[in-house]
Parts: structure tokens; C-alpha cells; sequence
């Protein structure tokens, strides 16, 4: 009877152990909605996270993490943004050529549908 009174202790310990780590290993949701707008939460080991601007480079040195400094991200969005424009622009350039070249297609079309029904009209008299 006393192995039996000692082994619902034991189990009574151990399952409230459990369950009180179980919430450590699952953190609420609370904590990814608290990132503000234009940050992420990355996660770096089972209970550590870090909140960074989105797309910071992260990078492991050793049991270091080393999140980019502000002047290097900005520095490199800046260009990136700069060579994403650049590529809009030419791509807009291509566009308006093409505009170009279909209007000039489309009113060569309606000179020749012109000349067509005169000829038919012709022909009628």
C-alpha cells in the first residue's frame, strides 16, 4: 500500500513538472502579434527570439549571433530599392516602346481596312 501511495506522488510531481515546462517550450501567440509593423521575429533557439527589421542578415559566429547593424542594412536596402527602380524604369521604357509600336500597327490596320472598302465600294458602282 505504501509503494502505491509513494508511486502516485511520483507521478503527480512528474506530470505537474511536465506540464509546467510544456508552456515554457510553446510561448503564446501574444509575442509574435506584439512585432511592430516592418519587423520580424526570428527564431533563434527553442525559447530565444530576436525581433530585427525584415530581411536583416543574421549570421552565426562561433555561439555569437550577430544581427547587421543599422547603417549596413540601410545602406544596402537603399541600394537595393535604387536598382529596383532602375530595373522599373527600363521596364517601363520597354512597355511604352511596345505602346508605341502597336498603335502605330493598329493605325497602318485601319488605313488598310480604309483602302479595302473603298476598292469594294468601287467595285459595287
Amino acid at each position: 500500500m505504501r509503494i502505491l501511495k509513494i508511486f502516485i506522488c511520483f507521478f503527480f510531481l512528474i506530470s505537474s513538472v511536465c506540464l509546467g515546462f510544456e508552456d515554457d517550450l510553446n510561448p503564446p501567440e501574444t509575442i509574435l502579434s506584439d512585432v511592430p509593423v516592418g519587423m520580424e521575429a526570428i527564431q533563434i533557439t527553442n525559447g530565444y527570439r530576436i525581433i530585427a527589421p525584415e530581411g536583416a542578415k543574421i549570421k552565426r559566429v562561433g555561439a555569437q549571433i550577430i544581427v547587421e547593424g543599422d547603417k549596413e542594412y540601410y545602406s544596402r536596402r537603399f541600394h537595393e530599392l535604387t536598382q529596383e527602380i532602375k530595373s522599373l524604369k527600363e521596364f517601363s521604357s520597354v512597355l511604352k516602346n511596345q505602346i508605341e509600336t502597336l498603335n502605330q500597327t493598329v493605325e497602318n490596320q485601319q488605313k488598310l481596312i480604309e483602302q479595302i472598302t473603298k476598292i469594294e465600294e468601287e467595285e459595287k458602282e
